[in-house]
């Protein structure tokens, strides 16, 4: 373990009741990283990146998030609380829910302490006072999905949501559908509950149940890899492998040999390495130096199809967890 690093679990029991009128320049803390949770590979290459720029970079910081993703929209909300209350010399969120979160960020600021988002929170970083975003454009994702699965024929096209109320991800729908209207093809938005999120069986359900009520649908696209594999076995239970085109969000070991194999035919990679990494690094040099990026930093969409397949998974062999794929 590194020793520039120390990893705050995700627990709700984090000490609530310190004064965030302090200013973060006084702060002698950690840095903080509010992010996503651990069992989800993607985020696993997002702390990866955040321990090896500490490490690099000499960097003391704590990563916080949920062990339990059933009460998400909550308990952020109530971790980013308990974080600011600690009054930390800076903060890293991942802003997945704006409606609990962003009022806290907003908080933050005003009280002095400097926040740079990633991840989630791109439309939202300039009015809560942030001093900067790191991750992908979650519409343009969305809309070269949808161009490419427009632009292989297909007609009628399923969006299926797993964490609905997070803006980001349906950001990414949100452009998958006005694609395939420019392209003049059909589309359905699907959700299903968080609590379900990690819930593969559940998720083979819902879209099985969605693929019988819609015998038309020739295309389906998911916003993680998880999903991906549970739109890929409700297509094989309703008969119809080979026949609907499959492509994803992010990535996975299982969704890249899909890949190599032709059952799916593409995954967006928003590159969650780069999004901690970078995030460690701009906080250090904010620190020492006062200096900010100006604007968005893009980390995604990247398309992994089968040209480029095979050097992604060869990475992820010899450098284990970068892509964001276990």
């Amino acid at each position: 373990m590194l020793k520039s690093m120390r990893i705050a679990a995700a627990a709700l029991c984090l000490a609530a009741g310190l004064s965030t009128s302090a200013r973060a320049d006084d702060a002698d803390g950690p840095i903080l990283v509010v992010s996503g949770p651990l069992s989800w590979p993607f985020f696993a290459a997002v702390k990866k990146g955040f321990d090896d720029a500490s490490e690099i970079y000499g960097v003391d910081y704590q990563y916080i998030a949920v062990t339990d993703t059933a009460n998400m929209t909550s308990d952020y909300p109530r971790l980013l609380q308990q974080a600011i209350s600690r009054n930390p010399k800076m903060l890293l969120v991942g802003e997945f829910f704006p409606d609990g979160m962003d009022p806290l960020i907003k908080e933050a600021t005003a009280n002095g302490i400097p926040v740079l988002i990633h991840n989630s929170g791109q439309t939202l970083w300039e009015q809560n006072g942030s001093i900067g975003f790191i991750g992908e454009d979650p519409y343009q994702m969305g809309y070269k999905a949808g161009e490419i699965q427009a632009g292989a024929g297909v007609k009628k096209g399923l969006c299926f949501n797993q964490v609905p109320g997070n803006p980001t991800v349906e950001e990414r729908c949100n452009g998958y559908v006005a694609a395939m209207k420019d392209a003049g093809a059909e589309t359905i938005y699907q959700t299903i509950g968080t609590g379900d999120a990690t819930n593969p069986q559940a998720m083979t359900q819902a879209i099985k149940g969605t693929l019988q009520a819609n015998s038309d649908i020739d295309g389906i696209y998911t916003l993680n890899a998880v999903p991906a594999m549970s739109a890929l076995r409700a297509v094989e239970e309703v008969g119809r492998s080979g026949e609907i085109m499959i492509g994803t969000a992010d990535l996975s070991n299982e969704a890249l040999e899909a890949i190599k194999a032709g059952d799916l035919a593409f995954a967006m990679d928003q590159q969650p390495y780069l999004q901690g990494f970078m995030s460690i690094q701009i906080a250090d040099q904010y620190l020492k130096y006062g200096l900010q990026p100006i604007g968005h930093v893009k980390t995604g969409p990247l398309v992994i199809d089968k040209s480029n397949v095979d050097k992604v998974l060869k990475v992820n062999r010899e450098h284990s967890g970068v892509r964001g794929a276990s």
